[in-house]
């Protein structure tokens, strides 16, 4: 039988679209995720640009939580002012997914809005939320199930099912939506860091029904320790001072069979500082005064103008933790940089993680740390 060479141009040219759609899907599976959380209250809404950089999601941080509904602000003016806020961001930002986040540290509602009786009423109005809203999927930062989070909300053992429910019903709900351009909603959810977070949620019956897992691996030394340490060190010092790691919280989820292409990484524009340390070398590991960081700004980009080869603060970097830190003397400040962040890149591209999560945009600086990994995690 002989084939035309109309039939043969087409099979060539089926073959050639056919391998142009599978490259386009792979570099599309392989490309990793820049995220980062807004809080969208104040001033200079309309000025967040999340295109340059390129942000893949947007974290609306927070709607909370009262009974079985959802708001902003208990005053309605407020309440009213930040739905326009969200609104002004959707219009502005249309090629980056915006994501309700609901909760937050410290947000309690969780407990009870999740037992059976509520938990239909709930899952509705949050949906709800995301429609008025115009927005891309739903984000839960329950912190933490079954756990009275150090006395900052309620809290009862049938959390650890609820929470797998609760899950299980928002990504039933978002799929009954029409899909906004052909993407489905995203759901994701914030996480712990430490091996009793894996008793109280149900991780690995949780993760079939997200996207993502916002994994806050930060915070593993703070104001509440009087010794100077490490906000987010990727590995352990030399001496293993350092009672927690990045690297220690990434590999107890791949050990607990988590798949490593659901977790983003979480990235601090935060710092935390000691005052009053006496130390004869570099005040790492030295005993000092916790700063209020809700008085004191600590931010990324306060950091960046104030800190950084300014006042007499000397850089220091542990190339083992690959940690950044300052000391001038008195004050010791753990804190973010460049050159700690491409150790994390490197390590996310390595252990084929989905991407990076930062806490918080408004604490980052123009050309931060956002941009910096939105730049290097496409490379």
């Amino acid at each position: 039988m002989k084939i035309s060479i109309y039939t043969k141009l087409f099979i060539v040219l089926l073959l050639a679209g056919m391998g142009i759609y599978f490259y386009v899907q792979q570099q599309t599976s392989d490309r990793k995720i820049t995220s980062v959380y807004i809080v969208p209250s104040g001033a200079g809404i309309d000025r967040i640009n999340l295109s340059n950089p390129r942000v893949d999601i947007g974290f609306i941080a927070f709607a909370k939580i009262d009974k079985n509904r959802l708001y902003f602000h208990t005053n309605s003016d407020a309440d009213a002012e930040i739905r326009e806020n969200i609104k002004t961001l959707r219009a502005n930002n249309r090629q980056t997914n915006l994501v309700l986040g609901v909760g937050g540290y410290g947000a309690d509602g969780f407990s009870d809005a999740s037992l059976a009786e509520n938990r239909g009423q709930f899952t509705d109005n949050i949906v709800a939320m995301v429609k008025e809203l115009d927005l891309d999927g739903i984000d839960i930062d329950w912190e933490y199930p079954a756990s009275d989070a150090w006395n900052t909300q309620k809290s009862r053992p049938e959390d650890t099912q609820n929470f797998t429910y609760l899950m299980k019903e928002l990504r039933e709900k978002l799929n009954r939506l029409p899909h906004k351009k052909q993407k489905k909603y995203l759901l994701t959810f914030a996480s712990g860091t430490q091996d009793w977070y894996f008793r109280n949620v149900e991780v690995k019956k949780v993760e079939k029904y997200v996207d993502f897992i916002n994994v806050m691996s930060y915070d593993l030394t703070g104001r509440w320790s009087q010794t100077t340490g490490y906000n987010s060190n990727l590995y352990a010092d030399v001496g293993s001072k350092t009672a927690h790691s990045v690297d220690a919280v990434i590999t107890m989820y791949l050990e607990h069979g988590i798949d490593p292409q659901k977790l983003l990484m979480g990235i601090p524009a935060y710092s935390y500082g000691w005052e009053d340390v006496k130390s004869d070398g570099d005040g790492l590991y030295a005993e000092g005064k916790p700063i209020d960081i809700d008085k004191v700004d600590l931010s990324y980009k306060t950091i960046e103008a104030k800190y950084i080869g300014k006042n007499g603060f000397k850089r220091y970097y542990d190339d083992h933790a690959k940690a950044a830190y300052l000391y001038d003397g008195q004050t010791f400040i753990s804190y973010e940089d460049k050159e700690a962040l491409k150790a994390k890149i490197a390590y996310i591209q390595q252990k084929d993680l989905a991407g990076a999560m930062v806490w918080e945009y408004s604490q980052d600086a123009e050309h931060g740390l956002v941009k910096f990994l939105s730049e290097q995690l496409q490379m």
